[in-house]
């Protein structure tokens, strides 16, 4: 059955047919998948490359079929390496889609010998950073440096730069390497950016160089501008540690040193302490669960404010997932998504959410953060935060319903006086700083007549 494009997502592909090479900044659940594919259609391209997570190939394959592309040939590049290889090898001049995750390329490199026409990065922002032009092989470096005689390239994200601006580099060198002055990001770095306290800014003359290249390159939209998705409620539960876990949070976080019952840990690294604190807030002491502070409150949530409320709890560890959930399987109907759960499983529980067969689902958030739909929920529960910033703002994404314009809550479960509360800050400035970036792009946009 053929889709009626919204009002807002015409644009959209006015925007990518008027362009060969193009990017949509547009957040999710606003159509940027239906637009790309209508624009590959109507450009009448023959071999296209999806580029995507892991987690989001399944709902391309989706997306293709409700767009009548089955008899075009959709490939899924999954499997072992020989067997990649010959499905490129033997269907590629009779298959016009071919899906393949974002590590694909490290199993079937000869990728860049194939005619393709048609190149996509679905949640562009893995390609980031420096890379060297003349050796290894990154994932920038791979997709940057290769694919430049692909003659319609475009990237798909709600999140172009989370961490920071410098990662816009890379995404529109893929693009067109004519986008920057630099030659290279190193040197766009060195130009533009200053450090204070170990941390990168962005110079005030940079700052509208950068805006100006994203102004004349991208296409800017979130649920706020066109109204959809409802408003995003948030909600801080806090927690006390219990006297055992606070006297081993304050040792390790002063003498680095990390003693329980079942052993002892110490180190001179900043970043193994982190990872300790970040497990004493959930509960554990290295992987031996030492305290049920947060469950209780968990509990007392979904039994009193949230009763009866289908909920997506998140968590940071596996071994947080597995216990959370086994605690909530006394009395809820709840299945559990992380790194050892294959993606068919992972599927199956979705779809088993979205259909009423289960109450809540606790996950990872790098699991669910691509192109998965769990708007049956319009509540988010944060068990320990995500540490990337891109991450976060996918997972709360996910359930976003623009079809009821809904509220959605999503509540912190914070360790009192520990380091969660500047973690859920961290996370929150990432997030305004993109939204500051996108409001000044169009500004800029609708003085160039790009935009109304």
């Amino acid at each position: 059955m053929y889709r009626t494009l919204r009002k807002y997502q015409k644009p959209m592909l006015r925007y990518l047919l008027k362009v060969q090479h193009g990017a949509l900044y547009v957040q999710m659940r606003l159509g940027k998948t239906i637009v790309c594919i209508r624009t590959i259609k109507i450009k009448n391209l023959k071999h296209i490359l999806i580029v995507c997570p892991n987690s989001a190939i399944f709902g391309w394959e989706r997306e293709l079929q409700l767009e009548n592309q089955y008899e075009k040939g959709i490939i899924n590049l999954q499997g072992t390496r020989q067997y990649r290889s010959d499905l490129l090898k033997n269907h590629f001049y009779t298959t016009r889609w071919f899906l393949i995750n974002k590590e694909g390329y490290l199993a079937l490199p000869e990728l860049v010998n194939y005619p393709f026409d048609g190149l996509v990065l679905d949640e562009s922002t893995f390609i980031k950073g420096a890379y060297s032009t003349r050796k290894g092989c990154g994932v920038s470096r791979f997709y940057c440096e290769n694919f430049r005689k692909v003659s319609h390239r475009y990237i798909l994200t709600g999140t172009p730069a989370p961490e920071g601006e410098m990662d816009y580099y890379n995404q529109l060198r893929f693009l067109d390497h004519n986008n920057w002055k630099e030659k290279n990001y190193w040197a766009f770095k060195h130009k533009n950016f200053g450090t204070i306290a170990f941390r990168d800014y962005i110079t005030p003359e940079a700052s509208k160089y950068l805006e100006d290249v994203l102004a004349r390159n991208c296409y800017f939209l979130t649920r706020n501008q066109v109204k959809l998705g409802g408003k995003k409620i948030f909600e801080t539960r806090t927690c006390k540690m219990t006297k055992r876990a606070r006297a081993m949070y304050n040792r390790a976080e002063k003498e680095m040193v990390l003693e329980w019952g079942g052993g002892r840990l110490d180190t001179i690294f900043a970043t193994t302490k982190y990872i300790w604190l970040r497990r004493l807030c959930g509960g554990f002491a290295d992987k031996e669960f030492i305290s049920y502070a947060k469950l209780n409150e968990l509990f007392n949530l979904l039994t009193n404010e949230l009763k009866d409320e289908p909920t997506i709890i998140i968590c940071k560890h596996k071994n947080e997932v597995e216990k959370v959930c086994k605690f909530l399987r006394k009395h809820w109907r709840v299945e559990y998504i992380h790194g050892g759960i294959t993606k068919k499983q992972r599927v199956d529980i979705q779809k088993k959410f979205m259909n009423s067969e289960l109450d809540h689902i606790v996950a990872q958030p790098d699991t669910i953060a691509y192109g998965v739909d769990l708007s049956r929920s319009d509540t988010l529960i944060v068990y320990t935060a995500p540490d990337k910033g891109v991450v976060w703002m996918q997972v709360q994404d996910r359930i976003i319903n623009t079809a009821t314009n809904d509220a959605s809550l999503i509540v912190f479960l914070i360790m009192e006086n520990t380091i969660e509360g500047d973690k859920i800050l961290n996370l929150e400035g990432k997030e305004s700083t993109q939204d500051m970036t996108r409001r000044s792009v169009q500004r800029l946009q609708r003085k160039y007549g790009l935009i109304k």
